[in-house]
């Protein structure tokens, strides 16, 4: 993510300063109201230098000295990527991470405790997809909810599993709010080259935009015939099991961009070997090539 956006805060400052203009012509040309004037430009200054421009001020603060010595010894022994960063791209990483952070909620669920660790171990998920798209930013979706294990997806959320032969351990819930299991997503950590990290599912689906469909709002207008092209391909061998993504990618093609996001990751050899096409257009998606 960009830490300080320049020209992003330059046309939001225009655009600002247009709408401001635009409400006050009617009261210019009638001649009515003026007293009106005044009172819209405020409105727009304290929604810009209130609210807009100090999230990004805050961002830069952060960016100096994002992280702890402590911080940087738990991603050292947990997140295997963080290791393989160039000194640069590590201080880059600290700084989207922290930055996260401070953006987002994370909150415990029965009595899970949010540690240092778990605050961490999300976020790497969550920048991990984003880390070379500066110009990404996930939308809004509310807060992450760490649950102590699996879960009901019969509505309820519960963790009490009594009586069900299923139990989830992520969702993007309809209102917003990101769930993750907690042994879930440490196994993402502990077993990085499986194919399976919750993490990566679940903010793949936030990137899926609003209404997940297996087409990702970020995806360029030229990309999208080729990435529909290769999804169908691929969804069909998902289903005929010859695909190197697990079965619940066949589910729909959220599912299967989300599953997609975790192989390419954490299996990216097995997938260039064995689907080069979706492995290509998930690395031109991403700007990344987890091989190099």
């Amino acid at each position: 993510m960009e830490i300080f956006p320049r020209r992003q805060i330059e046309f939001r400052l225009i655009l600002t300063a247009l709408s401001c203009i635009l409400f006050s012509l009617p009261f210019i040309v009638t001649g009515k109201a003026l007293i009106v004037i005044p009172f819209v430009f405020a409105g727009g200054g304290l929604y810009y230098f209130v609210f807009y421009y100090p999230k990004y001020l805050k961002r830069r603060g952060i960016s100096k000295n994002p992280l702890t010595d402590e911080d940087r010894k738990i991603l050292s022994e947990w997140v295997s990527f963080y290791t393989s960063l160039s000194n640069e791209d590590k201080h880059t990483y600290e700084a989207d991470l922290a930055i996260f952070l401070s953006e987002h909620t994370i909150t415990g669920i029965d009595d899970v405790e949010i540690t240092r660790k778990i605050e961490l171990l999300v976020a790497a998920t969550a920048i991990r997809l984003i880390f070379k798209r500066p110009e990404w930013e996930y939308r809004d979706f509310g807060d992450i909810l760490i649950y102590p294990g699996g879960f009901r997806t019969d509505g309820s959320y519960s963790t009490d599993l009594k009586g069900t032969d299923t139990a989830a351990a992520g969702l993007v819930h309809s209102a917003g709010n990101v769930i993750l299991s907690l042994p879930h997503l440490l196994r993402g950590f502990q077993h990085d080259n499986d194919g399976y990290n919750v993490g990566y599912h679940e903010f793949a689906h936030i990137l899926d935009g609003y209404h997940p469909d297996g087409v990702p709002s970020e995806l360029s207008l030229g990309a999208y015939r080729p990435w529909v092209e290769v999804m169908q391909a691929e969804f069909e061998k998902v289903h005929s099991g010859r695909s190197i993504l697990r079965q619940y990618a066949g589910t729909n093609p959220a599912e299967f961009f989300a599953c997609s996001v975790e192989a390419f990751f954490e299996k990216p050899l097995e997938m260039k070997k064995r689907a080069p096409d979706l492995y290509k257009q998930l690395s031109e998606f991403f700007n990344q090539n987890p091989l190099s």
